[in-house]
């Protein structure tokens, strides 16, 4: 995969967009927060649709000063709506019980073949497993990554990832199994 060089943005534009983030960052806070109804994530949002105007200069610094507000606004959408998404694709299951104490096991609703997980059977498990499909599966399952975004950490195509998923799946599946015999 052939990674884009991008020119540098230079002083003036980054100075520019500097100025724009405090003029309206506190305005673009309280519309970020009507988004995603969290002041954290309201931050991360005004955050990240700057970084984005940053890392593509060429499009604001077309827009003519009097409509930069709604420029800006309009990328500040777009990105809560990806966090949103994100977030909802990444949601998983607390290891931590109400009273706030970690437990041994877990469920998972989504499998039938594991209605408890034993977790210290489970990291054995792991550590026998091949190091590619072990570390797909924490990418993955763990740390919440789409496949594209594992894809490109490793330098293989998005198709392997998937594959090597769906075969740890399998061999941890029947280690699993193995173990409650």
């Amino acid at each position: 995969m052939e990674i884009r060089k991008r020119k540098p943005i230079g002083k003036k534009n980054i100075k520019y967009i500097e100025e724009l983030y405090a003029e309206y960052s506190k305005r673009l806070f309280f519309i970020a927060r009507k988004y995603v109804e969290n002041e954290d994530f309201a931050e991360d949002v005004v955050q990240s649709a700057f970084a984005k105007v940053l890392a593509n200069p060429d499009g604001i610094l077309k827009v003519p000063r009097d409509e930069v507000f709604y420029f800006l606004s309009t990328v500040l959408k777009h990105e809560a709506y990806d966090i949103i998404q994100e977030e909802k694709d990444n949601e998983h299951e607390s290891l931590v019980y109400d009273d706030g104490t970690e437990g041994d096991f877990i469920e998972d609703p989504r499998d039938n073949y594991l209605q408890m997980i034993d977790l210290d059977s489970l990291k054995y498990n792991l550590s026998r497993m091949k190091r590619r499909h072990r570390d797909t599966l924490l990418f993955r399952y763990v740390y919440g990554l789409k496949c594209k975004e594992i894809a490109d950490i490793f330098k293989i195509s998005e198709r392997t990832v998937k594959i090597r998923c769906s075969e740890a799946r399998v061999q941890l599946k029947k280690m699993m199994e193995e173990d409650e015999l």
